[in-house]
């Protein structure tokens, strides 16, 4: 058969409904686990079989022209790796990320980019959860944390919460870099050491795009500063030292960038 236009247009077609019966069936699954999970409770294969559909949702969304839906289930995928007690909260949040993906599955057509970062940045977050407004001043600031290693993504991310602000981690820095563009963060920090991209390439990127060249950005290293690999960094652009270092580094940053 001779590929042309028409053909892979059809192909496609067939692929985004395919997607899209998936994922539909999918939040039928969550929302069968979540009247489960009120009536006997949260068990770990319950809570797991959740955080299988959020990952595979997250992984096949925007291949498929539903980039929303990989954001959200990236949201709720963070939201239920980080979770240490399921309480009647959480069983309103994960409730309402998959209301929020059962309405993206019911438009005729997809938000553009600034619909999505409204919608997504208005999800359920650790933050409000683990932090009361008499422990911590809660800020409408969201930071990007891109690193592969996920036992330091917590880490840090639990750092960076104790100042109030919100986190979302990546762990792909190509991931990273198409949740940059789609959500528009209040700062971004991507580790130096990465597959495929480093640190200072990615934020590079960020800033030769319209979109994200303004977005405030730090590389993160646990090695000693390289000059000679930091002096490609933009102008403007921040280290942060990994380790015990990095809550000093990280607000003498925000202060600096008026975020703290």
């Amino acid at each position: 058969m001779k590929v042309t236009g028409a053909n892979i247009d059809e192909l496609t077609q067939k692929a985004e409904l395919e997607f899209h019966d998936e994922a539909t069936t999918r939040f039928a699954d969550m929302n069968r686990l979540l009247d489960q999970i009120a009536e006997t409770g949260a068990s770990d294969e319950l809570v797991s079989e959740l955080l299988g559909h959020a990952h595979n949702l997250r992984i096949t969304g925007s291949s498929f022209g539903f980039p929303v839906i990989t954001l959200i289930a990236q949201r709720l995928e963070a939201y239920l790796n980080d979770l240490t007690q399921w309480s009647d909260n959480t069983q309103r949040d994960v409730q309402e990320f998959a209301d929020i993906v059962g309405e993206m599955l019911e438009r005729k057509s997809q938000p553009d980019d600034e619909e999505i970062a409204k919608l997504v940045r208005a999800l359920p977050n650790q933050v409000s959860r683990t932090f009361s407004p008499g422990d911590v001043e809660i800020r409408n600031v969201e930071i990007l944390l891109i690193t592969p290693a996920r036992s330091v993504a917590k880490i840090l991310a639990k750092q960076i919460m104790a100042c109030g602000f919100r986190v979302n981690a990546v762990q792909d820095p190509i991931e990273g870099l198409t949740t940059a563009m789609r959500l528009r963060p209040d700062m971004v920090i991507t580790s130096q050491v990465m597959k495929g991209l480093n640190g200072v390439d990615l934020i590079r990127a960020l800033k030769a795009m319209e979109g994200t060249e303004k977005i405030p950005c730090a590389v993160l290293t646990s090695q000693e500063l390289d000059a000679a690999a930091f002096s490609r960094l933009p102008d403007g652009s921040q280290v942060l030292r990994a380790g015990g270092n990095f809550a000093d580094d990280f607000a003498k940053v925000i202060t600096q960038l008026g975020l703290g």
